[in-house]
C-alpha cells in the first residue's frame, strides 16, 4: 500500500542489488472498504473473514488485471519478501522454459506440509533449484509466476470473493509447479520485519465479518471440498508431504545486508 513507505523503499533497494526490473502496484486497503462491501464479501465466504483479507483479495485481483496485458510470464511478489541471491537465474530458467499457457510456479517458502510429486520437472543444469508439480498447497501468494492468459482465467474464475490464497491454489485446470529450495521467503518466516511500517500494517487488522446465512456457508463449504476432492485422492496416493526446502541463513542475510 502507498502508506507502506518503508517497505516499498526495501523493495527498491533490494530490485537494485540483484538487478531486477521492479513496478508497483498500489494494493488496495480493506479498511478503506464500506461495512457494506466487506459484508457482500464474507456473504460469499464459509468462515469470518477481516477486511486485510478483501483488500488481498481485491489487490492480486488488480495485479492480473496488469498481467493481462503483458506478453510474457511476470513474478508478483508482496511487499514484504526477501529474495535469494539466485533469483534472478531462477527467473531467466522460468523465463525461457517451454511450458504450458496454464502453468504457474511458486516461489516462496510458506510453513506447513505442502504435498509435492515426487518425480523432478525440471532441474537446471548448475542445479541451482528443482522444479516439482504441486498436488496440494493452500497457503501463500507472496510469490509467484503467471502468464496472461492464465491470469484472464483466474479473473474470470475468481470473480466473487473467495480467500484468495487457498482459492488460487486450488483449481482444477492449471499446471502447479514449486521452485525448490524456495527461492523466496516472507519477513515474518525468518523472524524479520521493517518495523516503520507497523503502524499503518495495524490499521487493516479490526473486526471480522460472517455470511449471514448458515446454509449458504455450508453449501459454499460443500463446492470447495468437492473442488479439492480429486486433487485430495492424488495427493495422499501419489504424493510426498513435508515442508520445503530453503535456505533460511541466507534469506537472513540478505536481509541484514539490505536493512541494516
Amino acid at each position: 500500500m502507498k502508506s507502506y513507505k518503508a517497505r516499498r523503499e526495501f523493495q527498491i533497494r533490494q530490485a537494485k542489488s540483484l538487478n531486477l526490473d521492479i513496478s508497483f502496484i498500489d494494493a488496495i486497503n480493506g479498511s478503506d472498504l464500506s461495512s457494506e462491501e466487506l459484508q457482500n464479501a464474507a456473504n460469499e465466504w464459509t468462515r469470518p473473514i477481516f477486511s486485510k483479507d478483501v483488500g488481498c483479495y481485491l489487490s492480486h485481483r488488480k495485479v492480473w488485471q496488469q498481467v493481462c496485458k503483458e506478453e510474457q510470464k511476470c513474478l508478483v511478489i508482496e511487499d514484504d519478501v526477501i529474495f535469494s541471491s539466485k533469483i534472478k537465474q531462477i527467473l531467466n530458467s522460468i523465463e525461457n522454459l517451454k511450458d504450458s499457457w496454464n502453468s504457474v510456479y511458486d516461489l516462496e517458502f510458506a510453513p506447513g506440509d505442502h504435498v509435492l510429486s515426487n518425480k523432478v520437472s525440471f532441474s537446471d543444469e548448475k542445479n541451482l533449484f528443482e522444479i516439482k508439480e504441486i498436488y496440494q498447497n493452500k497457503t501463500g501468494l507472496a510469490a509467484y509466476v503467471l502468464g496472461p492468459k492464465l491470469a484472464s482465467k483466474m479473473l474470470l474464475e475468481l470473480n466473487n470473493y473467495v480467500m484468495i490464497d487457498a482459492a488460487f491454489w486450488s483449481r482444477t485446470w492449471p499446471k502447479y509447479l514449486q521452485i525448490e529450495p524456495a527461492p523466496v521467503v516472507q519477513m515474518m518466516h525468518i523472524g524479520k520485519a521493517i518495523k516503520s511500517d507497523d503502524s499503518s500494517i495495524e490499521d487493516v487488522r479490526n473486526k471480522n465479518y460472517l455470511n449471514k446465512s448458515w446454509l449458504s456457508r455450508k453449501a459454499i463449504r460443500l463446492k470447495i471440498s468437492l473442488l479439492e476432492l480429486p486433487k485430495f485422492i492424488k495427493s495422499t496416493l501419489l504424493g510426498d508431504k513435508r515442508t520445503l526446502k530453503f535456505d533460511k541463513d541466507e534469506f537472513i542475510k540478505n536481509f541484514d545486508n539490505l536493512y541494516n
